[in-house]
């Protein structure tokens, strides 16, 4: 469609209307009168920012961590590599932190193997298969006799074959054999052909007599873990999903024995608990004893290595071993809900009560304190509507965490009055 010539320039009017208006609408509002430019740049009047004087219970406390833990370790070892098989992997991690070990229990799968733990003093040094002897035998057995019932003979017999079998076959895995090639015995009633006779030709090319290859039940010592105390309890898993089995470290940390409660003290806590002694008044917080009166303590002293990245640490070398303090409490684990379902190594929180104020105590924010020429400390409140200021001299008697009870010396303070915690000026506004 062609467009008129009047049709273009009705257009250009238009517009040219539009913008005068937006240019008028613009230093329309630029525009101002003299009072309200006056009232705009003046100067903001002088501000306080106040808060109430509180009334309540002021306890200053320091918190530090316990851990509950057993006090026996027992570090398991990393297998060899099962033959055949150049690194040894973990292909299953079947416990958690807490569960609990028994007499054929799993501890870990090794590229494909089982790690069984049984009871027992000496760790595992030679496989054992059908038909050894000897005192690593007899341990097998003892192990088994918890379990099956097995004999104690001090021969790898039938009997412990069978049960071997059943071990491995509640654990969820085929029992290991080995191949041994053993001679043929001479059949009842057969003569024996003298040597250098007729037929020794035949018996020097078969090598002296037949030979037969049969199958022996094997217990390779990678895959028995001897604990010398059962049941245990899985205290730390180092081993990773997947991940190559090393020898730096124990593929896992058991534990057992009795539990035991201490925490590792940081120099503000340990000089606190020294100064105070048995009248230290010590409160449980969230943990499994929370709620229980804390028991009696002894402070201990250990040399430890630093921890990397501490301020004893040094990146360079062997370090040096540092003190450390140490708060062991006295307990009864039985009065512990649930403690058999406790993992090691629980964390639980105590609070060391420094100082209690009275329940009516008026408390302010430490800011709101300041010191005048003469060192006096000093409270700035702000009374009625005219917002008139008045200073109280005050006495500062407890301190925590930002605030702090204090007494008037000479003036008035009481709950919910005005204290002043900052001033807004001129000059910082």
């Amino acid at each position: 469609m062609r467009l008129k010539k009047s049709h273009v320039v009705s257009g250009v009017l238009a517009l040219a209307l539009l913008g005068a208006t937006g240019t008028a609408w613009y230093f329309a509002l630029q525009a101002r009168t003299p009072a309200q430019r006056a009232e705009e740049t003046a100067e903001p009047e002088d501000s306080v920012i106040t808060v109430r004087v509180d009334q309540d219970q002021l306890i200053d406390t320091l918190e530090f961590d316990a851990v509950l833990d057993r006090t026996g370790d027992f570090p398991v070892p990393a297998p060899a590599a099962p033959e055949g098989i150049e690194t040894a992997l973990a292909s299953k991690l079947p416990l958690k932190v807490g569960d609990e070990v028994k007499a054929g229990t799993v501890l870990l799968e090794v590229s494909g193997r089982p790690m069984i733990a049984l009871e027992g003093d000496v760790p595992a040094y030679r496989d054992l298969k059908e038909g050894d002897t000897g005192p690593d035998v007899e341990q097998l057995q003892l192990a088994l006799q918890q379990i099956y019932g097995t004999p104690k003979t001090g021969t790898f017999d039938a009997r412990t074959v069978s049960d071997v079998k059943k071990l491995y076959d509640h654990a969820g895995y085929d029992h290991a054999t080995t191949s041994e090639e053993v001679p043929d015995e001479t059949t009842e009633g057969e003569e024996e052909v003298p040597p250098g006779g007729e037929g020794d030709e035949e018996a020097e090319n078969t090598g002296g007599g037949q030979a037969t290859t049969v199958e022996r039940v094997i217990v390779p010592s990678s895959e028995v873990v001897f604990l010398p105390d059962l049941p245990m309890q899985v205290g730390k898993i180092n081993a990773k999903q997947s991940a190559p089995v090393g020898t730096e470290e124990p593929v896992m940390v058991l534990a057992s024995g009795d539990w035991k409660l201490e925490a590792k003290l940081d120099e503000e806590v340990a000089s606190e608990l020294s100064k105070l002694g048995g009248d230290a008044e010590l409160e449980f917080g969230d943990g499994p004893m929370e709620g229980q009166e804390v028991g009696a303590f002894e402070l201990e002293t250990r040399e430890e290595a630093p921890e990397e990245g501490g301020d004893f640490y040094e990146g360079e070398g062997e370090p040096e071993p540092v003190e450390v303090t140490y708060a062991v409490f006295e307990f009864d684990a039985d009065k512990i809900e649930g403690i058999e379902d406790l993992a090691p190594g629980e964390e639980q929180e105590v609070t060391l009560v420094r100082a209690r104020s009275a329940e009516d105590a008026l408390i302010v924010p430490l800011s709101a304190l300041w010191t005048d020429a003469e060192d006096r400390t000093m409270l700035t409140v702000v009374d009625g509507e005219d917002q008139k200021e008045r200073h109280v001299e005050v006495n500062v008697t407890l301190r925590h965490e930002g605030r702090g009870v204090v007494e008037a010396v000479d003036g008035e303070l009481a709950k919910d009055d005005e204290v002043v915690i900052a001033w807004r000026d001129r000059e910082n506004a």
